[in-house]
């Protein structure tokens, strides 16, 4: 199984953005690749209208069975998160924790376009993926360069280095903030 896959718990970094008040009150939040749901399930505590998306069936069995023991509410969806099964422009804001990252190159501009589709105007995208390619792992890192090639109808803030946590330890890891143009 994947080592980094999973992590126990919810993102350090999206529990500053709660913090500070990124998301509005009353926020539709899309999370792509949720696997087994934490992010989902935290942002779904803190009282935001959540979706959580993943391709796996045995991932989203995880994440609903996470849900229902902490009594929240989330909109789980099975799909590919390069034909969203959403309707155009039907959230506030994305989140990716680890989901470009091991996104082909030749698939990256699809995946951006289903975000662009799915996102309100001036929707924002938050990015969180590995920094560079892992001898173990298929990673495709996230760049100024992969952003700037895959992301044009986006308005990018600063790359800035991050670590992201699992049970197998860090992962030297990169976070983006698109806003839709």
């Amino acid at each position: 199984m994947f080592e980094h896959w999973e992590p126990i718990y919810p993102s350090p970094e999206l529990a500053a953005l709660v913090a500070v008040g990124v998301f509005e009150k009353d926020a539709r939040i899309l999370d792509v690749g949720c696997g087994g749901g934490l992010d989902a399930i935290f942002l779904a505590q803190c009282g935001f209208d959540l979706i959580g998306i993943d391709i796996s069936p045995a991932a989203l069995r995880v994440a609903k069975r996470r849900a229902r023991k902490t009594k929240v509410r989330v909109d789980w969806r099975l799909g590919d998160v390069l034909a969203l099964p959403l309707e155009d422009e039907a959230v506030d804001f994305i989140i990716d924790r680890g989901l470009l990252h091991v996104i082909d190159n030749k698939c990256r501009s699809k995946y951006s376009s289903e975000l662009y589709r799915v996102l309100k105007p001036h929707g924002r995208v938050l990015i969180r993926g590995a920094s560079k390619k892992s001898s173990k792992e298929r990673f495709n890192p996230i760049t100024e360069k992969v952003i700037r090639k895959y992301f044009p109808r986006f308005r990018s803030g600063p790359l800035l280095p991050i670590p992201l946590f699992s049970p197998a330890g860090a992962l030297d890891g990169r976070i983006a903030f698109l806003t839709k143009r």
